[in-house]
């Protein structure tokens, strides 16, 4: 790979699971939009040549931490975002727990065994053995139960009486879940908050409801361990979501534009729901105890980026990944939100022919909306964003996405242009780099996939 001189550098080995980088290796903790995984190693370079001495970095909008990272095996790393999920993912991968994996099996066995996971176990046996029905029936051609369980299969939506089903076995199957989620006092708790938000819509009602005995049993944990455990649910859970492109912006949609089902929806749903998470789990939770631990003072810090940059001591360059679509990222991962916070949030709803609907992803109300996310906001994000770094005067390593008219692209909002003439009453040096050929993971479906240029990342060295 070449710096931005033409200078060859350290090359790199990727795959699907992460990245090596000389003696170490980044893991990709999830299906994460725009992850700068695949050009992690020009990002350390340039990080490397506008600060030599490999001072402290701060990781500004640290996403999925695959950059923090990388950095972290040659400088102390703050790695700052908004949303907790990624606070976690940030921590596991700063700073993993010191668990041998005897200890991880024993965390495991004991979760499965708990009362907890009896209780919630009988709780879901109703629509657990409805959900395999319908796969049944489906495989044999008859589709219409499946379609209306992952449209209506949601529990919380059944408890707020918004549930729109009219098939009977399914509502039959809803009430008596609920009635045993109630008799084993799990409503309205944490205990069970993946398997009534999500169970059904993302997952199968036995992947959601151990999903929940492994949440809950990281609770027990010591405070030390608790986010690398907790990294590997998140990770577990992105690996078996049932949705187009292991995203979480909205379930899938089970019938086309006329009401027919689509063709093929019986391969997917069959090979998603029948993904083990015990075993996904326990692969995911050596993968993380398995990182290089390192004696740098790493910190991991769940807040926003202006407040972050008023706080910021002794950093020696700031690497900032903002969003550049209207495309808010909390739409993507508000189930791994849910996941970490939860806090039974309130869900949005949706106003259709007249009648108050729960949203079909079941968004959190209080999900995060970024004004690099919206038009009018967004140069005044950018200006607050220049201002903050210019002020501890350092540099500012900006990672942008170009957008090309000429392709099917996701408008940004803001140019190129813009964002350069922006930055030059801010900075005195300011260098517009391209690491090479490389495009982003897609949203969603063909039918709804925008296309990205090859040109699909920017690396702006603004210096003071």
């Amino acid at each position: 790979m070449l710096n931005r001189n033409g200078k060859v550098q350290l090359g790199f080995s990727w795959d699907e699971e992460g990245i090596s980088l000389g003696k170490s290796t980044i893991i990709r903790p999830i299906h994460y939009l725009g992850s700068k995984l695949r050009i992690v190693q020009y990002i350390c370079n340039i990080i490397d040549e506008v600060d030599p001495s490999r001072g402290p970095v701060c990781d500004l909008f640290a996403g999925s931490g695959t950059v923090s990272g990388a950095l972290s095996h040659i400088r102390e790393v703050t790695a700052v975002d908004i949303q907790e999920y990624s606070r976690v993912l940030c921590s596991a991968l700063l700073h993993p727990a010191e668990v041998n994996n005897a200890s991880a099996e024993r965390f495991i066995k004991k979760a499965y065994l708990s009362e907890e996971s009896k209780n919630l176990s009988w709780a879901i046996e109703p629509l657990a053995n409805y959900e395999l029905t319908c796969i049944n029936q489906a495989e044999k051609s008859n589709v219409e139960p499946l379609c209306d369980l992952l449209e209506n299969g949601s529990l919380v939506a059944f408890e707020r009486n918004v549930c729109s089903s009219q098939e009977p076995s399914l509502l039959k199957a809803l009430k008596e879940s609920c009635s045993r989620l109630n008799k084993s006092n799990m409503v309205d708790t944490p205990i069970a908050i993946t398997t009534r938000y999500f169970g059904g819509i993302y997952f199968s009602y036995v992947q959601a409801s151990h999903i929940d005995i492994l949440l809950e049993r990281t609770t027990s944990l010591p405070l030390a361990q608790r986010d690398t455990f907790l990294a590997a649910i998140l990770s577990t859970t992105s690996e078996v979501v049932n949705t187009v492109g292991k995203q979480f912006a909205q379930p899938i949609r089970p019938r086309s534009l006329n009401g027919q089902p689509k063709p093929h929806l019986i391969d997917r749903i069959s090979r998603d729901r029948s993904i083990n998470v015990i075993d996904t789990y326990q692969k995911w939770l050596k993968r993380y105890l398995a990182i290089p631990k390192t004696n740098r003072p790493h910190r991991a810090i769940r807040q926003d980026y202006e407040e972050a940059l008023k706080n910021l001591k002794n950093v020696s360059v700031i690497y900032a990944d903002p969003p550049y679509t209207r495309d808010h990222y909390s739409r993507y991962y508000h189930v791994l939100e849910t996941l970490c916070l939860r806090d039974n949030p309130k869900i949005s709803t949706v106003r259709i022919h007249g009648q108050n609907r729960m949203s079909r992803g079941i968004y959190r109300v209080d999900r995060h909306q970024s004004p690099f996310c919206i038009h009018t906001e967004a140069p005044k994000a950018f200006s607050t964003l220049f201002a903050g770094v210019r002020a501890l005067d350092i540099p500012l390593v900006l990672s942008y996405s170009p957008y090309k008219n000429i392709t099917n692209s996701r408008p940004r909002l803001m140019t190129i242009k813009q964002i350069e003439e922006l930055a030059k009453t801010y900075f005195k040096h300011i260098e517009i780099s391209r690491p090479g050929h490389i495009t982003h993971s897609k949203l969603t479906n063909s039918e709804k996939t925008f296309g990205i240029s090859h040109d699909a990342e920017v690396l702006f060295i603004c210096e003071p």
